[in-house]
C-alpha cells in the first residue's frame, strides 16, 4: 500500500514528504543537492504531512535533508490561544477584552453527524449543530460555515450563535459545521466543490431541515470559497459572513504564488474586478467581509469589498485589530455576525419563541 507521507518520484515529479500530524514543526525547508536546477524548497503542510512537488531532476540520485523550524510555548506565560499550527502564547495589551457573550451560560443543543455522498469532489462529512428549543420540523435559517470544526472549536462559532439566540438577540437556527479533508484545493476557487456545496450539500440540506434563508460563512480560504461558491450560482445565499478571506491578486499577493491552486484564485478574482455593473442585476446578498487592519490579506479585502460594492452588493466591510487567526476571527463575530444574521434573515428574534 502506498504511503503518502514517503518521499518519493510521482510521473515527473520528485515529491518530499515529511509526516507532522501533531503539527510540531512550524517551517520545513528541504535540503537537496539539486545541480543547478532552480526549485522551490519550502514544503506546505496539508492534513498532516509537509510536502513539496518538483519537477524531475536529471539526475540518477538525490541526497537530501529537511530543515526544520520548530515552536517553543513561553514557559512563564499560562495564557495561549489555539490555533491550525498547535497552541500559541498570548500577551493581551492594555485595553484588549475578551467578549461578554464568552462567559454566558451556554444553552441546550444537539449535535448530529451528516454526510453528503456522491459529490463532485467526493464525500462531504458534516456536523449540524441545534439549539434544543428548535423542533426538528420548525422552518429555521441555515447558517453553512467552512473549516466548521475548527471554526466552532477554536473560533467558538456556536457558542456565540448559543448566547445570542440565549439572549434573544438571535432567532434559533441551524448550523452545519462542514469538513474538508482537501480543503487547499476545494476551496480554492474549485468549480467542482462550488457545485458540490450548492448542488449537493445545500440541496439536501433545505430538504433535509426547513430552511427560510441560508447564509454562509467562511474564513481564509473558506471565506473565498463561500463567494465563489455565490459567484457561480447566484442567488444561492441571503447573507455572505466573511472573515480575512484570501482574495489573492498578483499585485498584492505574490508571495503566495508557490500556491499550486495561486493561479485558480487570482483568476477568479480577477473575474470578480473585471465583471461589468451589469452583473448587479443578479441577485446578491447581504455580504459582511472582516480582516486585520495589518494582516496580510488586508489589501486584497479592502480591493474586494470595493469591487463587491461597485457591483451594487449589500457590503460592510470592518477592520479589526487582530490578525490572521481564530480568536481574532472569534473577536469579530460581536455584532459583525450578529448584524449579517439579523440582516439576511430579516428579523432578530422569530414569532412565538421565548427568549429565555
Amino acid at each position: 500500500m502506498r504511503d503518502d507521507s514517503i518521499s518519493e518520484t510521482v510521473g515527473d515529479e520528485l515529491c518530499f514528504r515529511l509526516a507532522d500530524p501533531d503539527a510540531r514543526y512550524r517551517r520545513v525547508r528541504v535540503d537537496a543537492d539539486l545541480g543547478t536546477t532552480d526549485a522551490p524548497r519550502d514544503l506546505t503542510r496539508t492534513d498532516g504531512v509537509w510536502e513539496l512537488r518538483i519537477p524531475r531532476p536529471p539526475l540518477g540520485r538525490v541526497e537530501y535533508q529537511f530543515e526544520v523550524t520548530t515552536t517553543l510555548l513561553d514557559p512563564t506565560n499560562p495564557r495561549t490561544a489555539p490555533g491550525g499550527f498547535g497552541d500559541r502564547s498570548v500577551l493581551e495589551l492594555p485595553g484588549y477584552a475578551e467578549p461578554d457573550w464568552l462567559a454566558a451560560e451556554p444553552i441546550a443543543s444537539r449535535l448530529a453527524d451528516v454526510s453528503f455522498t456522491d459529490t463532485p469532489v467526493g464525500d462531504i462529512d458534516a456536523t449540524l449543530w441545534v439549539p434544543e428549543r428548535l423542533d426538528p420540523d420548525e422552518p429555521a435559517p441555515l447558517l453553512i460555515a467552512h473549516d466548521g470544526p475548527d471554526y466552532s472549536a477554536m473560533g467558538h462559532l456556536t457558542d456565540f450563535i448559543g448566547a445570542q439566540i440565549g439572549a434573544g438577540r438571535l432567532a434559533p437556527l441551524r448550523v452545519l459545521l462542514l469538513g474538508a479533508p482537501d480543503r487547499m484545493s476545494w476551496y480554492a476557487a474549485s468549480d467542482d466543490y462550488a457545485d458540490a456545496l450548492v448542488l449537493h450539500v445545500l440541496d439536501a440540506a433545505r430538504d433535509q431541515w426547513p430552511t427560510t434563508a441560508t447564509i454562509a460563512a467562511g474564513v481564509s480560504l473558506g471565506a473565498l470559497a463561500a463567494l465563489h461558491a455565490q459567484w457561480r450560482h447566484p442567488g444561492t445565499f441571503d447573507g455572505l459572513f466573511l472573515q480575512s478571506g484570501s482574495f489573492f491578486t498578483p499585485g498584492t499577493d505574490a508571495q503566495e504564488s508557490w500556491f499550486s491552486r495561486f493561479g485558480d484564485i487570482t483568476s477568479f478574482v480577477a473575474e470578480v474586478a473585471g465583471a461589468p455593473t451589469a452583473q448587479s442585476a443578479k441577485p446578491v446578498p447581504t455580504v459582511t467581509l472582516t480582516c486585520g487592519a495589518t494582516e496580510e490579506n488586508v489589501v486584497n479585502n479592502r480591493l474586494m469589498a470595493a469591487h463587491l460594492s461597485r457591483l451594487g452588493w449589500d457590503v460592510r466591510y470592518v477592520e479589526t485589530d487582530d490578525l490572521h487567526n481564530f480568536v481574532s476571527w472569534r473577536d469579530a463575530l460581536e455584532p459583525h455576525l450578529e448584524r449579517l444574521l439579523t440582516s439576511a434573515v430579516g428579523h432578530p428574534v422569530a414569532g412565538g419563541h421565548d427568549a429565555t
